[in-house]
């Protein structure tokens, strides 16, 4: 049932898209009737703690949210009996924000495939330091002989070095990355170090912006708050708040973090950041059972991976 739900979710993020082509500030179209999307917009907002208005025009519907300085309007119109087209902006304190329109977007891709990733309607908490990584982040998937795994990753190197973990990577085939602007490449391991669980991949093309692991933070405080931005269940650019939760220890004999942040399926690999965006460690996982509890890769670890050298396995 895991393959298959795998299988699925793979398909289904590789007809996304189909739904996901317009240019930031333009409409998109979402596999949702409009009396779907409605609900869940309204829905999204009202959790995140704003308050919703819609106002009915002659083919089209508009959904107003306001929470403080915070404003939102969507407008949906039909696109066709099953489909929905969808144009929103979001300004705080009058300013303008394509940014947050891509947590919107996000929540409906997940929505419409089914995701249980959580989207906040309201990224005012997270600071524009982390905000700022989304760019350098990506979306990886791999193929092995008889499955899909989707997962996360970051530019380590404008060279075209992608780092991420490691273990679904054995006896890969196919590996593609995805950009937050949609753009994909394939990629070809370089480095892999399964005991660390962290890999290297080359893309084979220079990239405009990278985490540099040197000058990181090399430790962290029991409570200290940090934030993680990946691809849970393929949703690009999405970030958790989380804070360390205790002291390191040690699981399948790799020191590990425990902190309380939510870790999705496709999490693993996401880049930490502390609140002034320094590299802090990266997302082996999740505790069974729970998405509130993730396990992470310390920076000391990633820096002693990364300076062993480009090439090689391990």
């Amino acid at each position: 049932m895991k393959r298959l739900h795998i299988i699925l979710l793979s398909l289904l993020l590789s007809i996304a898209p189909l739904f996901s082509t317009a240019r930031c500030g333009e409409p998109k179209v979402f596999a949702l009737t409009r009396s779907e999307a409605v609900d869940a917009v309204s829905g999204w907002f009202e959790k995140s703690g704003f308050a919703v208005t819609k106002a009915s025009g002659r083919e089209s519907l508009e959904i107003r949210a306001l929470k403080g300085n915070e404003e939102w309007i969507v407008t949906l119109k039909p696109h066709s009996p099953l489909a929905s087209e969808i144009s929103a902006s979001y300004r705080m304190s009058g300013v303008r924000s394509q940014d947050e329109v891509r947590n919107l977007w996000n929540f409906l891709s997940g929505y419409g495939n089914g995701s249980h990733a959580q989207i906040d309607a309201s990224s005012s908490g997270i600071p524009g330091s982390i905000r700022a990584w989304r760019e350098s982040v990506v979306c990886l998937s791999a193929k092995t002989a008889d499955e899909l795994y989707q997962f996360s990753g970051f530019v380590v190197d404008t060279s075209g070095l992608i780092l991420c973990t490691a273990h679904n990577l054995k006896g890969v085939r196919e590996i593609v990355v995805t950009f937050s602007d949609g753009r994909t490449r394939p990629g070809t391991i370089v480095k892999i170090d399964e005991e660390r669980d962290l890999s290297l991949i080359d893309v084979g093309t220079t990239l405009r912006k990278a985490v540099s692991p040197v000058g990181g933070a090399m430790s962290v405080r029991s409570g200290q708050k940090l934030f993680s931005v990946g691809c849970p269940e393929g949703l690009s650019g999405t970030i958790y708040a989380g804070v360390i939760s205790g002291p390191p220890r040690a699981v399948g004999g790799q020191r590990l973090w425990q902190a309380g942040m939510k870790v999705y399926p496709g999490s693993s690999g996401s880049p930490v950041f502390d609140e002034q965006g320094n590299l802090v460690a990266v997302v082996k996982g999740r505790r069974r059972g729970t998405d509130s509890t993730g396990f992470l890769i310390p920076h000391g670890t990633i820096v002693s991976f990364i300076r062993g050298g480009r090439h090689g396995k391990k």
